[in-house]
């Protein structure tokens, strides 16, 4: 069948839409996240996993592809909590998701698109977490948890102290990776002592780099 792009502003509305859908669902928020957020800061994080590695065998445009696409089967599905997925009567539900994503992206996520752009988007996003460039998508995707989880606790929202640690628990799958081992390493004590970022600032002064608090009052 010839391709028409008569589709294409649906498409792209649809891939707008990713800003309007909301992760974890089932859990009140302070700051809500979406899977747009959520897909642009993996893509970010699993670019820096690379090349933190300075491994030219891995392929940071693939990464990129796969980190950008990973979660877009959720445009039609919508995002299920993670306990949801995985424990509900013994992760029943994950394994039926798993069984029709695939038709998902085959099928309907970009069906809309040149039938060559199609297949490889698809391909992109089925195996977003498959090989080595995969790996590096799947390891940047457990940062982001904890990530989000941190600032949600900062906040005041205890409800994400759980998503904390189940977040810990998937990095350290990664630790292999040297920033995932990096960040395994002071993203705890970052919390428990109560960091914070917003409004510091760091310059060269007399003496070294110094840090200051832009909104502290004058001395």
């Amino acid at each position: 069948m010839e391709w028409s792009p008569d589709g294409l502003p649906g498409f792209f509305e649809r891939l707008r839409n990713m800003s309007a859908i909301r992760r974890f669902g089932t859990l009140p928020s302070a700051h809500p996240d979406s899977v747009a957020n959520h897909s642009y800061d993996v893509a970010v994080l699993a670019m820096m996993i690379a090349d933190r590695e300075g491994d030219t065998t891995l392929s940071v445009e693939k990464i990129l592809r796969k980190a950008l696409w990973h979660d877009f089967e959720e445009t039609i599905v919508s995002d299920i909590p993670h306990p949801i997925k995985h424990r509900y009567q013994g992760g029943r539900l994950g394994r039926l998701l798993e069984e029709i994503v695939e038709t998902v992206l085959e099928n309907e996520a970009f069906h809309e698109l040149p039938h060559e752009l199609a297949h490889r988007y698809a391909a992109d996003a089925r195996d977003a977490k498959r090989e080595r460039e995969g790996e590096v998508v799947a390891a940047a995707d457990a940062m982001d948890l904890v990530i989000v989880a941190t600032r949600e606790i900062k906040l005041g929202n205890r409800y994400f102290l759980h998503v904390f640690e189940a977040g810990m628990g998937l990095c350290e799958r990664f630790r292999h990776f040297k920033l995932v081992d990096e960040f395994c390493r002071v993203a705890r004590p970052y919390l428990e002592n109560g960091q914070f970022v917003d409004g510091v600032f760091h310059e060269d002064r007399p003496g070294g780099l110094s840090q200051f608090d832009l909104f502290a009052p004058p001395a």
